[in-house]
C-alpha cells in the first residue's frame, strides 16, 4: 500500500488541475447547502422554541387536576377575541386570562408579570409601556359583550409575530377561568400524553392547533434532503468526469505501472484514493466557509419584513446530522463514481498504449 500513497502524492502534485473542477463542485456545492440547510433548520427551530415557550403544549377544554407525567407547569385560562381603541384605531387582540403567568417571565423585555402583560411588537405599535391602561371590550362564554379595564405590567417578546403583535395575557383568580393548559418538558411527547391522560376530555396539543406551521417544518425537512441530495449528486458527477479524465491523460504511466507489474486493483485504488481525498478536502473548505459565512450573517442581523413572516430576522441553526449526513453522502458517491470510472477505463490494453507511444 507504501507505493500506492506514493504514487497518489506524485500524480496530485503533478495533476492539481485535474481535480480542480471537482474540488470548486463539492466546495461551492456544500458551502452553499450548509448556509442554505441553516437558514431552514434555523426557520423551523426558531418556530417550534417560540410556540412552545408562549402556548401550552396540551389545552384540555375544562379544569383538571390531576398528575402529568413530564409536566413543568401547569396554568388555568380562558381565552377571548376582543379589541381596544387606540388613537381613533379599533385594535383586534385574543385576550387570554390565566391564574399563574409567572411562566412567561423568561420572555419579559420590559416590567413584570404582576397583572398583564402584551407583545413587544404590538407596544411599539400602538406606543404602549407598563403603566398604560387599556379597555378591553371582548365576547364572553355566553355571547356577552365584556368591558375590562386592564393595566399593563410587562412586555413580551415571543420570536412569533402574530404572538406579539396581537396577544394580552392577564392575570385572574382561578374561579373564574375555563380551561388547564399543560406545559411539558419535552414538547414533542404532547400526543403521546394526551393519549394517556386526556382521552376522556376534549382535548388538543400545540401541534394541532398550529397544524399549518407543523405541516410546513415537515415540508422544510424534505425540501433540505432533496438540496442536500443533488448538491451530492452533482459532485459525483464531478467526481466521475475528473477521473475518466485522469485516466485519459495518464495512460502511458498507468501502461508503465501495468508493465511493471502492479496490479490493476491497486491502480484502480489510486484514482480511487484520489478521489477521496478530492471529497474530503472540498467538503472541509466548504465547511468553513459555511461557518464563516453564517457567523457574519448572524452579526448583520438580517431583519425580515413585519407580518409577512412569522419571526422578525433570518434565523440561523447549524444542524450536526444534516453535516454528517452531507459528508457521508459526498463521500459514498465519490467512491462509487471513482470506482465505475475507473473499472470502465482500466480495461483497456497497457500494451497496446506504450507500443503507441
Amino acid at each position: 500500500m507504501k507505493e500506492v500513497f506514493l504514487l497518489i502524492n506524485g500524480f496530485l502534485k503533478k495533476n492539481k488541475k485535474h481535480f480542480l473542477f471537482p474540488f470548486l463542485s463539492i466546495f461551492i456545492g456544500v458551502w452553499g447547502m450548509i448556509v442554505v440547510l441553516s437558514v431552514i433548520k434555523g426557520f423551523d427551530k426558531t418556530l417550534i422554541n417560540s410556540l412552545t415557550a408562549f402556548y401550552p403544549h396540551i389545552i384540555a377544554y375544562e379544569k383538571i387536576d390531576k398528575d402529568i407525567k413530564d409536566e413543568k407547569f401547569k396554568i388555568y385560562f380562558s381565552s377571548y377575541q376582543g379589541f381596544f381603541n387606540k388613537d381613533k384605531k379599533r385594535i383586534g387582540v385574543t385576550y387570554w386570562e390565566i391564574n399563574d403567568i409567572d411562566y412567561y417571565k423568561e420572555l419579559l423585555v420590559k416590567g413584570n408579570t404582576s397583572g398583564c402583560i402584551i407583545g413587544n411588537v404590538m407596544a411599539e405599535n400602538m406606543n404602549l409601556k407598563p403603566g398604560d391602561t387599556l379597555n378591553i371590550f371582548y365576547t364572553d362564554g355566553e355571547n356577552k359583550i365584556r368591558l375590562k379595564n386592564i393595566k399593563i405590567t410587562g412586555i413580551f417578546h415571543s420570536g412569533i409575530y402574530i404572538i406579539d403583535s396581537s396577544f394580552i395575557v392577564k392575570k385572574e383568580k382561578v374561579e373564574y377561568l375555563n380551561y388547564t393548559g399543560i406545559y411539558l418538558k419535552n414538547p414533542k411527547k404532547a400526543g403521546k400524553i394526551k393519549k394517556q391522560y386526556f382521552n376522556d376530555y376534549l382535548a388538543t396539543t400545540w401541534e394541532e392547533q398550529n397544524e399549518n406551521f407543523a405541516k410546513a417544518v415537515e415540508v422544510d425537512s424534505y425540501f433540505a434532503l432533496i438540496i442536500t441530495f443533488f448538491v451530492v449528486l452533482m459532485s459525483g458527477f464531478s467526481i466521475s468526469n475528473s477521473v475518466m479524465y485522469s485516466i485519459f491523460t495518464r495512460k502511458k504511466e498507468i501502461g508503465i505501472l501495468f508493465s511493471m507489474g502492479m496490479e490493476k486493483r491497486k491502480i484502480s485504488m489510486i484514482f480511487i484514493f484520489e478521489s477521496l481525498i478530492v471529497a474530503v478536502t472540498g467538503f472541509i473548505s466548504g465547511l468553513f466557509s459555511a461557518l464563516i459565512t453564517i457567523t457574519i450573517l448572524e452579526k448583520i442581523n438580517i431583519k425580515l419584513p413585519s407580518g409577512v413572516f412569522y419571526i422578525d430576522k433570518i434565523p440561523f441553526y447549524i444542524s450536526f446530522n444534516d453535516i454528517v449526513l452531507g459528508f457521508l453522502f459526498i463521500i459514498t458517491l465519490s467512491y462509487l463514481f471513482s470506482c465505475i470510472s475507473s473499472k470502465k477505463l482500466l480495461s483497456f490494453d497497457p500494451i497496446e498504449v506504450l507500443h503507441n507511444e
